[in-house]
């Protein structure tokens, strides 16, 4: 049994909520215009990523050689021994002394466990779902990663995605140490961006200092993007655009349409309404008996799909607020007062996009408390002073 379609259709969130709700086991293909990922689940939660496009091994090596783990002619050796007896590359760096194994093991875990995020950026692709009744990776296991975990972090990342772009455009730039670098308080620079402070030295691209950092490609980009935005680093020159990069950057052009003759209203068949509706009718309930999921929302969820799908918005909701009380301490710290609404965060440097909303649609509102203000949501039921509002730090 499979499941196959667009991106139009459903997006990776969706496929990957629909695969955790049902507890599914097998491999889910996306294939788009960086990579083609086959995802490996078992039970709904993910074990494993694959890309058929570039293999693991050639993916960390060069996290290896900018982290000073293995140098260039180790590894020229090592893959030339590759080709000789066809043995995996971290068996023969193991066996040369030239890498221990759980530093392989480690960089590669976190390659994989970032490949399951970057399908949630996204816009255009195609995806399949094989149902198995059982999968074994090839290679190793991850994880397991929920789906749900899966599903909040990938929204996370999307949210923040265009913040970081907009700081970070090219993976080919190369910054440099800004002026206002020394007047950063220690208070509010996390330990991600200590870290990437202390590589930027004028030479690497931004692709050397995600490899170098060891925080994986996501939070290194996020906390050059927090330096740039506080003036701490600065572009050493024009920014240079890379093929990959214009991928991403470019907006499609839009083209005139060639004129055409006038022509008649069409005559569409008697019969084609009538085919497109048994068409319809034929999906549905193949979705319904196969998948055992309704996806057109006519019928209600089973309770412990419902439950789950609960558990999902409940967990993005704290997280949301967990993000808007740190940006409401900013606030406070950079004007002495409160807001009375938190659309005034929306301005600031990190925009919140959709966080202003929850996931069942209502804002996030704000309200003053003894101690300051608190951020909350009206939860569900979007009623406030109701037995399911979430406020910070419940759990």
């Amino acid at each position: 049994m499979a499941l196959e379609g667009t991106f139009k259709d459903f997006h990776v969130a969706d496929i990957v909520q629909l695969i955790g709700l049902q507890r599914k086991t097998g491999v889910l293909t996306l294939e788009g215009e960086e990579d083609t990922l086959s995802l490996t689940f078992q039970d709904g939660a993910v074990v494993w990523v694959q890309s058929t496009r570039v293999p693991w091994e050639q993916r960390i090596a060069g996290p290896l050689l900018a982290r000073g783990l293995l140098k260039p002619a180790q590894l020229q050796e090592a893959l030339s021994l590759q080709k000789e007896t066809s043995k995996k590359l971290p068996i023969i760096l193991a066996e040369k002394g030239y890498l221990q194994r759980k530093e392989w093991d480690s960089i590669l875990g976190q390659e994989v466990e970032e490949a399951v995020y970057r399908p949630f950026r996204w816009t255009a692709g195609r995806y399949r779902f094989v149902s198995q009744s059982t999968v074994d990776p090839p290679e190793g296991k991850l994880g397991p990663l929920g789906a749900e975990s899966v599903l909040m972090e990938g929204i996370r990342r999307v949210d923040e995605w265009p913040m970081i772009r907009e700081k970070v455009p090219s993976m080919a730039m190369v910054f440099k140490v800004g002026s206002r670098a020394t007047k950063l308080s220690p208070k509010n620079v996390e330990p991600g961006e200590v870290k990437m402070l202390d590589l930027v030295d004028g030479k690497r691209t931004v692709q050397e200092l995600v490899d170098a950092s060891g925080l994986g490609e996501f939070e290194a980009m996020r906390s050059l993007a927090s330096l740039v935005g506080a003036g701490a680093i600065a572009s050493s020159g024009p920014i240079p655009v890379s093929t990959a990069d214009l991928a991403m950057l470019e907006a499609p052009v839009v083209r005139a349409a060639p004129s055409l003759p006038a022509r008649g209203p069409a005559v569409l068949p008697t019969w084609l309404p009538r085919l497109a509706w048994a068409l319809a009718g034929i999906w549905l309930v193949a979705m319904l008996v196969l998948l055992q999921v309704e996806p057109l929302g006519l019928f209600p969820l089973s309770p412990g799909q419902a439950a789950s799908l609960d558990r999902v918005r409940i967990a993005r909701a704290q997280a949301d607020l967990g993000e808007l009380a740190r940006d409401l301490e900013q606030y406070v710290a950079a004007t002495g007062g409160y807001p009375t609404s938190l659309d005034v965060l929306a301005s600031r440097d990190r925009p919140l996009g959709r966080r202003l909303q929850d996931p069942w649609g209502h804002p996030y509102q704000v309200r003053r408390t003894e101690a300051g203000a608190s951020v909350f949501s009206a939860g569900p039921d979007g009623r406030v002073g109701t037995p399911d509002d979430l406020s910070t730090g419940d759990g």
